[in-house]
């Protein structure tokens, strides 16, 4: 097998464009994707199994890497809304965001255990199924099946009891 540095050189600029085409040609933004897919790849190097194509496998990473900035972007955007400086600018849409949060955390309050932790993680500790599985000692598939039923609870609570689209 070749050294990850070998690797680096050979698939880099593969991966660039992969990437590039997923961030609808930001060049910053694939170059910062790209650049965290291989170190997150350096770092996994040792569970490479072979069982792909390493640029497939690399590419993978580059997908997962790219959603997660995605999800983090947009709990940013979320979180501004309900908390951040700019919201004045239309104080009408402001309040209802910050209401349409409120709602939200008091119907996550409500929940039984464990859907509450594993929402509660998931949202707001920005934790991944398998570490929400490692700390409740449950499986990774058990985790997602019960914050996806969670999420159609919100949403249908949010639309049958408050009139809230999300």
């Amino acid at each position: 097998m070749e050294s990850f540095e070998e690797i680096y050189t050979l698939y880099w600029n593969d991966v660039y464009k992969f990437i590039l085409k997923m961030t609808e040609y930001d060049r910053a933004l694939a170059e910062e994707i790209t650049q965290e897919t291989f170190y997150r790849a350096f770092v996994g190097f040792s569970k490479f199994r072979g069982e792909c194509n390493i640029k497939t496998w690399i590419c993978g990473i580059g997908r997962n890497v790219f959603y997660k900035q995605l999800r983090s972007e947009k709990k940013r955007r979320i979180l501004e809304e309900c908390y951040g400086e700019n919201r004045c600018t239309d104080p009408a849409a402001s309040m209802e965001t910050v209401e349409k949060c409120r709602i939200v955390r008091k119907i996550i309050s409500e929940m039984s255990e464990p859907a509450k932790t594993v929402v509660e993680y998931r949202l707001f500790g920005e934790m991944s199924y398998s570490e929400i599985a490692r700390i409740m000692k449950i499986r990774e598939g058990t985790a997602k099946v019960i914050f996806s039923r969670a999420k159609v609870k919100i949403i249908n609570e949010m639309k049958e009891v408050y009139g809230y689209e999300i």
